[in-house]
């Protein structure tokens, strides 16, 4: 989708509801490819879900920390958007010949239909289109519109701006996997068992760290630590495979506390440690003996430069105390950057802000 975007000018960005129309008419043509790849994918964590348009930040902020890729949609509801025009090969035909003794042209025949999208504020679609954009991009995230058709002749449009669709073509047959209601996930009978097992939680676990963060921030730090996002994402699906069939039981409600209360204590254990480095980074950011060229030879080789603070002449002018703050530079930059609690702990320092 990256193509998508950067094809958005200035003028297309400040008008959300042309956003999203710009989106349909990109994705009618890949559309059916775009079905088809999610088909044959072999990932197990690969999933469709149809949500109220209400729900999509909400919906996407969870999901995402524990599919390879969602496929969202609205459920199918709403005004029929014109979004643009489409022909299509119905036949041949043969023209007259020119003169006599000379064979007739063959000619392909065409119909033109116009085609839009069905949802229930194209506003509110182009502006999650746009805060979800890194996700797009990224393809961890896709929007699935549920497209129809107008009539084909004299193309003029039987559809109106505002005018309820009626009945539509089933969309759930072929990319929807969950139907989300009231916050909570229904499984269609195709649906993956790995992913029902993730994806179904994920929706009612009490995750502070993303409730209170906007799609916006929530994107961008999941593009840009995307290698920490990542074995968080692997970190979140085997704690919620632990709960095995326990969804299926009377004490359901029991066991997702359970497993919440978890990620919360580690969660909370390990960010108190990211926060503890970040003050030492500080710590020796603020001294003033402390120059770039020492800093990075701190992170990249501390032994040489401790041999350097070693000397008499170093000593004499009063760095006695540098060495210690630069190898706590070092440790919090190292400790900072590494491990699955990153991103979590950049998450709720967007929250908090």
């Amino acid at each position: 989708m990256s193509e998508f975007y950067d094809s958005l000018t200035k003028q297309e960005r400040a008008s959300l509801q042309e956003v999203a129309r710009k989106y349909g008419r990109e994705l009618y043509g890949r559309y059916e490819t775009l079905l088809s790849e999610k088909a044959t994918s072999t990932s197990p964590y690969y999933v469709g879900l149809s949500s109220e348009m209400g729900d999509f930040t909400h919906v996407t902020k969870r999901v995402v920390l524990v599919t390879d890729t969602m496929l969202l949609s609205d459920h199918g509801v709403g005004a029929v958007h014109e979004i643009g025009y489409s022909r299509r090969v119905t036949g041949t035909g043969t023209l007259p010949p020119h003169g006599a003794g000379e064979p007739g042209m063959q000619i392909s025949q065409y119909e033109d239909y116009l085609y839009g999208m069905v949802t229930e504020d194209l506003a509110e679609l182009g502006r999650w289109l746009l805060d979800a954009e890194p996700l797009l991009r990224s393809g961890l995230v896709w929007y699935g519109p549920v497209f129809v058709r107008g009539e084909t002749g004299d193309g003029t449009t039987v559809f109106g701006e505002h005018r309820p669709a009626g009945p539509l073509p089933s969309f759930q047959s072929r990319s929807i996997d969950y139907v989300v209601r009231h916050g909570r996930a229904v499984d269609l009978s195709r649906a993956k068992p790995l992913a029902s097992r993730v994806v179904r939680p994920i929706l009612e676990i009490d995750l502070p760290f993303i409730d209170g963060l906007n799609l916006s921030d929530f994107a961008q730090v999941t593009s840009e630590e995307f290698d920490s996002y990542r074995q968080y994402r692997d970190f979140m699906r085997s704690r919620l495979l632990e709960l095995d069939d326990a969804l299926e039981a009377v004490d359901s409600q029991v066991a997702l506390e359970r497993v919440a209360l978890s990620i919360r204590e580690e969660m909370n254990a390990a960010t108190a440690e990211m926060s503890k480095a970040t003050r030492s980074e500080a710590l020796s950011r603020s001294g003033a003996v402390l120059g770039t060229t020492s800093a990075i030879l701190a992170a990249v080789r501390p032994e040489a430069l401790q041999g350097a603070l070693a000397t008499s002449a170093t000593l004499a002018a009063g760095a006695t105390g540098l060495w210690p703050t630069i190898q706590a530079f070092a440790e919090g930059r190292t400790q900072n950057n590494q491990g699955k609690w990153h991103y979590v702990w950049v998450l709720q320092r967007r929250t908090a802000r």
